[in-house]
């Protein structure tokens, strides 16, 4: 199997696991929202309130980050066999503080050992054992001590330290991490490489480090903003369904869901994706540079209220769906320019 091949099915499996662990985030998530949005922030050590058990229960949820991507990145691969070793695994590589990484790591062991485990021949009278309790405890017992005794420090390590220096950074730096987790988000709205920001702002914002989550979750509902003022801003460059999309989409983003993009990404790849990603970019950038964060889950508009400063977060906003749209709308322009050139040159 070529190295092209074999990267993209990992990056497959991964996206699985991620897939998996979104209504444990939109659950854990929101519980733990609601908490800090009406209890105060002083929940996050309180547990002799209501709001500090609301707080306790969704931040509890946020702790199966880690095995939830272990399990199911596990299960992808090598189906259920792989779920209760790679949960296991999971949890011991979250209770070491690998993060999310520790969670891929485990989740890839487990599977392929799983896999190459239910290849191996044994003794007929023992078969029915196989599935249920030889291989779970011998993938159990490999990978939690090659990870406990080989690899688990070094990602501990490695984790702390991008963690320590994502939280020293402001300004410029801070902006330009931003402005990456934007354009990330905004790639493939949903697809794998947003996933891995997903992911990565998730596991942020369960170990405090709200600038990153900020800046994931700002990302969500700028391309769908963009496209929505794109298709108000010159409306001889849709056509009616498609104006029609914008008003759907800018619905689907104020709830915070970008897939809204989709019909335009897919109609007009060329010139809609480059300026969702500049656009989105652009906004976290801002944001990021303005050191502007927040303490919920909650995406983009939903959030502004509950910002450290709603007028400069709601100003990155606004300019990254002018960027967005401005771009999408000169390219298309262009294009139509172009065709115009095109067929006056066909009729001489």
């Amino acid at each position: 199997m070529s190295i092209k091949k074999t990267g993209k099915e990992i990056l497959n499996h991964f996206q699985s696991g991620v897939s998996y662990m979104i209504p444990l985030v939109t659950a854990a998530g929101l519980l733990t929202s609601i908490a800090v949005i009406l209890g105060g922030s002083g929940v996050w050590d309180q547990t002799d309130t209501f709001w500090g058990v609301v707080r306790l229960i969704g931040q509890t949820g946020l702790q199966f980050i880690v095995p939830m991507i272990s399990g199911y990145i596990a299960y992808s691969i090598a189906d259920r066999p792989g779920l209760a070793p790679a949960f296991i695994c999971g949890m011991i590589a979250n209770q070491m503080g690998t993060g999310f990484i520790g969670g891929m790591f485990t989740g890839l062991a487990v599977g392929y050992l799983v896999n190459a485990l239910k290849k191996v021949p044994i003794p007929a009278q023992i078969m029915s054992l196989k599935s249920l309790i030889l291989i779970p405890f011998i993938a159990t017992a490999i990978v939690g001590l090659v990870l406990w005794y080989i690899v688990g420090t070094p990602i501990t390590a490695a984790t702390e330290t991008l963690t320590n220096w994502l939280n020293g950074m402001s300004g410029t730096n801070s902006a330009l991490l931003a402005a990456i987790l934007g354009a990330m988000m905004a790639f493939d709205m949903g697809g794998p490489v947003n996933k891995i920001a997903y992911a990565f702002g998730v596991a942020s914002f369960s170990a405090g480090s709200y600038a990153i989550s900020t800046a994931m979750l700002m990302a969500i509902a700028i391309p769908p903003f963009g496209m929505f003022l794109a298709t108000l801003l010159n409306k001889k460059l849709y056509s009616e369904a498609e104006r029609d999309n914008g008003k759907t989409a800018i619905i689907m983003g104020a709830v915070g869901i970008t897939e809204g993009t989709i019909p335009f990404a897919v109609a007009d790849p060329l010139r809609v994706i480059p300026s969702i990603v500049v656009g989105t970019a652009t906004a976290c950038a801002v944001n990021g540079f303005f050191g502007i964060t927040q303490q919920t889950m909650l995406a983009t508009f939903m959030a502004i209220p509950f910002t450290s400063n709603p007028i400069l977060y709601c100003v990155s906003i606004l300019v990254g769906g002018l960027v967005t749209a401005i771009m999408v709308n000169a390219l298309k322009s262009f294009k139509v320019k172009r065709a115009i050139k095109m067929d006056a040159g066909n009729g001489e």
